[in-house]
């Protein structure tokens, strides 16, 4: 691979951390209200982290898309004053 496509690598993983930090929101969404709703605390607070953990992963999500942008905005302006 070539050093030009880091941009590219970082916003793929950028995106997969998004799609899988959606997906923990929505879980522990869903297990917070199975524990409300069967009256079991430890349910309500594991499905109450597992949406933290997603909130976070979707922010981290969104800075390795950042990064990558940016990266390849530098990279193309590097190539443009050569």
């Amino acid at each position: 691979m070539s050093n030009n496509d880091g941009g590219a690598r970082m916003r793929a993983k950028g995106a997969r951390d998004k799609v899988k930090g959606v997906m923990n929101e929505n879980v522990g969404k869903i297990r917070s209200k199975v524990g409300d709703l069967t009256d079991n605390g430890s349910e309500h607070m594991k499905g109450k982290i597992q949406e933290i953990k997603g909130q976070i992963q979707k922010a981290k999500g969104e800075v390795e898309d950042d990064l990558g942008v940016a990266r390849d905005r530098k990279l193309h302006k590097d190539v443009e004053e050569d």
